[in-house]
């Protein structure tokens, strides 16, 4: 789930988001009727646009969605054969005219061209069916009242082309025809359309859209110890290509993103762009990868992590299939590794029952762990399969010994202040949450990760009953948390409990014990989970604009400044999102719900 639709549940629940609002969120048609205005095309302004498509893809992130031609023109595209059937279905017409693609076109800031296309793609991929001849008729009809022609031309040999003429602008409609040698050329079933300045033909046009080159990347370099370890976060970028900070300045297709800005986590991602799959392998291209975070210590590689299968991102898998790429890749490590595997005796406190074999070398260590699935007497179904790795010196409690965790002082230590007033909580480890709805699970893991509990966000996904699709029930969310804290010798507390607030109607935490308890956390060094409605108040930075803007969510709150009357937090988005602050009277606005989670005796 993306990050507009992440955890709309949570808002749901409360009965807050209207049913309308519910269907927008969950189930996004596409619509782009609003980026043609057919009395005057050109009024449409590239902002408008870019905020259509924004709103659009709902905050998920589309690959080369910008491309600019040798003569100067620049396109925006929503490239569209490989998200149908995933939630998003663009569409013409108040929904009439499905489209398997869009791109506008601006010479500076300038439109000069509209585009989009219906029928199937090149013989495959969208629509699985051709376009229906009827439909194309009465898009015809349509177009001519739109455009005020009730007589268009019919033009074109190789091409069946209509063409309207309309007060300062042409349409193009034509059927992509195959040349038959011998014989009259046929259809494809492939119907573009294209609005442009009169006088300019789509022969103009350098192709409808752009050669698109699929991001991948071999991760086999993760396995290479001795070349590994020493590397620095530079050195990363020179071996895999960086998604880029701003949208036009990618030149190659980027293989993994930096999760923090100090470039201390870097994720490789099956899902970095929502119009496409990155295609991630690794023991030479045999096995697919999900997901890979390497983490930095003092500026060298220390530690990987690589999931083969989670079933929030993969979807279920059998039970034989799953069984074949645990052994292959156990195979694998063994030529790797050069060692034979131990058993890893998991801690009794683990919050779900783990299996793990250990690779133990002079140049490293490798973690294999899955959880325990086809259990005699009980219905389970593989959940997760990942592989730890860790340098010689940097096999920590991540590797699945459960750790005594944080002590106090070590908290104390870790709040920091500034000249400026801000008083937080620093070294809260990021995790970006990715396309789906994990805004919960991924909150928890960063919150474990902080106090030293190997638990990841699929695992945690799991305990608290989180569908990747449609986030977090929080009050399923609340009782999975109260029952597994004593797994890992915590205390879940809600401090303000929504159950409380929105069955009884009545708060029962007023704006100053909301700041006493945010002041209590802090001062200990304790992050709070906390559950809000999006796009309710302003905040600094402002919510971006392509990521969710609406709904509920979760982040946590890591601190305050006084002298300005400010809450500060985090959000579980990657880079940029790791000290963020909102006035304490908003802040506690828009508060759904507030919890503690920590170590007992705190």
């Amino acid at each position: 789930m993306n990050r507009f639709l992440s955890c709309a549940t949570l808002a749901i629940f409360f009965g807050i988001l209207t049913s309308s609002t519910h269907a927008q969120n969950r189930s996004p048609k596409g619509s782009l009727d609003a980026l043609i205005d057919w009395n005057n095309p050109w009024s449409v302004t590239r902002d408008r646009c870019q905020k259509e498509f924004d709103s659009l893809w709902g905050g998920r992130n589309p690959v080369y969605r910008t491309y600019t031609d040798d003569q100067g023109i620049d396109s925006l595209y929503l490239i569209l054969r490989e998200v149908r059937g995933k939630g998003l279905e663009p569409s013409l017409f108040a929904g009439e005219l499905a489209i398997s693609y869009f791109k506008v076109e601006f010479q500076g800031d300038s439109l000069v061209g509209i585009h989009f296309n219906m029928g199937e793609y090149n013989g495959k991929n969208i629509p699985p069916t051709k376009a229906d001849p009827s439909a194309m008729n009465k898009l015809q009809q349509d177009i001519s009242k739109l455009t005020k022609d009730s007589a268009p031309k019919l033009a074109g040999e190789s091409k069946r082309i209509t063409l309207w003429v309309a007060e300062n602008y042409e349409v193009e409609m034509y059927e992509t025809m195959l040349v038959n040698p011998g014989g009259p050329p046929f259809s494809i079933g492939n119907y573009e359309v294209h609005i442009l300045p009169i006088g300019r033909r789509t022969a103009d046009i350098k192709g409808l859209a752009p050669k698109i080159e699929v991001p991948k990347a071999n991760l086999d370099a993760l396995l290479n110890f001795a070349a590994l370890w020493p590397s620095s976060p530079a050195d990363l970028e020179k071996m895999y290509a960086t998604k880029a900070e701003k949208e036009g300045d990618q030149k190659e297709p980027p293989q993994f993103e930096w999760v923090s800005s100090s470039k201390d986590r870097a994720r490789f991602s099956r899902h970095m762009f929502s119009d496409t799959e990155t295609k991630l392998t690794m023991f030479g291209g045999s096995i697919k990868v999900e997901e890979a975070i390497l983490e930095f210590v003092n500026g060298k590689a220390a530690r990987a992590t690589i999931s083969f299968y989670n079933r929030g991102d993969s979807g279920d898998i059998e039970v034989k299939e799953f069984d074949r790429i645990l052994k292959q890749i156990g195979q694998n490590l063994g030529q790797v590794m050069k060692v034979a595997p131990k058993r890893q005796l998991i801690s009794s406190n683990a919050a779900l029952p783990v299996t793990g074999w250990n690779w133990t070398s002079p140049s490293g260590i490798a973690l294999l762990e899955y959880n325990e699935y086809n259990t005699p007497g009980k219905v389970t179904k593989p959940e997760f399969l990942r592989l730890k790795l860790a340098a010689p010196n940097q096999a920590d409690w991540s590797m699945g010994k459960m750790a005594t965790g944080v002590q106090r002082m070590e908290l104390l230590q870790r709040v920091k202040k500034t000249a400026e007033g801000d008083v937080y909580i620093s070294a809260v480890p990021m995790v970006d949450q990715g396309q789906k709805g994990y805004c919960v699970a991924a909150s928890c893991q960063r919150l474990f990760e902080y106090m030293r509990i190997p638990c990841d966000q699929h695992e945690m996904a799991k305990l608290v009953s989180i569908d990747a699709g449609s986030g977090a029930d929080i009050t399923t969310m609340q009782k999975s948390l109260a029952k597994i804290d004593g797994a890992f010798n915590v205390t879940f507390k809600p401090l303000v409990n929504p159950e409380q607030y929105y069955y009884n109607g009545k708060r029962r935490v007023s704006e100053k014990e909301f700041l006493s308890i945010i002041k209590e956390y802090t001062d200990k060094g304790v992050p709070l989970l906390w559950g809000l409605l999006l796009g309710q108040k302003p905040e600094d930075p402002p919510l971006p604009n392509g990521g969710q803007v609406s709904g509920g969510h979760m982040r946590m709150v890591i601190g305050y400044n006084l002298a300005k009357n400010q809450v500060l937090f985090t959000d579980s988005w990657g880079a940029g999102h790791e000290l963020k602050r909102m006035t304490l009277l908003d802040a506690y606005d828009v508060t759904l719900g507030l919890y503690s989670m920590a170590p007992r005796g705190l």
